[in-house]
């Protein structure tokens, strides 16, 4: 109904959540990371607590990279971060070699950390829920593999380099989203945080990341109906103009984009979701608080549909279940006044 722009009963929530899940549940991030079952019971346990219409698997976001050669270091109650990069000079995107997500011995952590965790979900979930599916954007898969420094540098200096890495790993991105589809995903997550106005202009956009993002979302929406949701951090008030062209059917805003203004921007060309300060309303906030937030949001772009109520990022790891079932909630009680 939202993508649809219908006029809603009551407003979508997408809790973001992921490690918060995990927490809530009692349990360490390392605890769910590569255990599907542990995985799907805490997923779907805060999805209902939380009155969440999205429910995404303990999946370690960087994880998806190990396999691609990259050094990714796992903390116990965190997620991954890349360690190095993987691209030194511009001849090592010819030598690069990405893993084909559909072949679990090319793939063994992407598997058991993605694929299994999915596929446990969809296939013991007992209520209706969107199952989440997850790759990083295309640009913020060539920062990674390039270095998010070296990358901007690039922009300027190799930018042949940078649209080739764009387009391999637009490919990449492809190939992960529609293995999280075969795995039992009815709805994908495009987190694109590289290719925000806080790093790269309008104009930047449009030439280097663009054309990578509009490839994955035409080419999966060619084979199949799953929607993607494509997220960036940051201002991407100018940037998100573009998204609609390019097949996104829903963008998730920062805490930083006027919500107001973005739904003026768009008009009914894109569903938007967003955007609760996720650290001083979501995890810092009372109950009341984020309520009075949730519905200023559904007022500046809900009012017609076209919406889903979110955090304008990932829910912090250590927000309180209160807080958590308050902003889903709000999505419900907007619609009673």
């Amino acid at each position: 109904m939202a993508l649809n722009f219908e006029k809603p009963y009551r407003t979508p929530v997408q809790n973001f959540s992921n490690i918060t899940a995990v927490h809530s549940g009692g349990y360490e991030f390392k605890d769910a990371r590569y255990d599907a079952t542990l995985s799907a019971k805490l997923a779907l346990r805060f999805a209902k607590l939380t009155h969440s219409d999205f429910v995404k698997p303990a999946l370690d976001t960087n994880g998806q990279l190990i396999d691609i050669g990259l050094e990714i270091k796992q903390p116990d109650d965190n997620y991954g971060r890349v360690m190095e990069s993987l691209i030194h000079e511009p001849e090592d995107v010819d030598n690069l070699e990405l893993y084909d997500p559909f072949n679990p011995r090319e793939c063994p952590h992407f598997t058991k950390g993605f694929v299994d965790n999915i596929q446990m979900v969809a296939d013991t979930m007992d209520e209706d829920f969107h199952v989440l599916g997850m790759s990083w954007g295309p640009f913020t898969t060539a920062a990674h593999l390039r270095g998010a420094e070296n990358i901007m540098m690039d922009i300027y200096f190799e930018p042949d380099l940078v649209k080739k890495l764009v387009s391999t790993t637009a490919e990449f991105c492809e190939q992960i989203q529609l293995r999280c589809i075969e795995a039992g995903a009815t709805a994908l997550w495009m987190s694109d945080p590289t290719a925000s106005e806080d790093m790269i202009s309008k104009d930047m956009y449009k030439e280097f990341a663009l054309n990578g993002t509009k490839k994955v979302c035409t080419s999966v929406k060619n084979k199949t109906q799953v929607p993607i949701l494509v997220h960036m951090c940051g201002d991407t008030i100018e940037t998100m103009q573009l998204l609609p062209d390019a097949g996104v059917e829903c963008f998730s805003c920062d805490t930083k984009v006027n919500l107001a203004e973005a739904r003026k921007n768009i008009g009914k060309r894109m569903a938007l979701m967003g955007n609760i300060d996720p650290v001083k309303v979501l995890w810092q906030g009372t109950p009341e608080s984020i309520r009075d937030v949730a519905f200023k949001c559904i007022e500046d772009a809900g009012q017609e549909g076209g919406f889903i109520l979110a955090p304008g990022c990932e829910s912090p790891r250590d927000c309180s279940d209160e807080n958590m079932i308050a902003m889903g909630m709000a999505g419900i009680d907007y619609w009673m006044n």
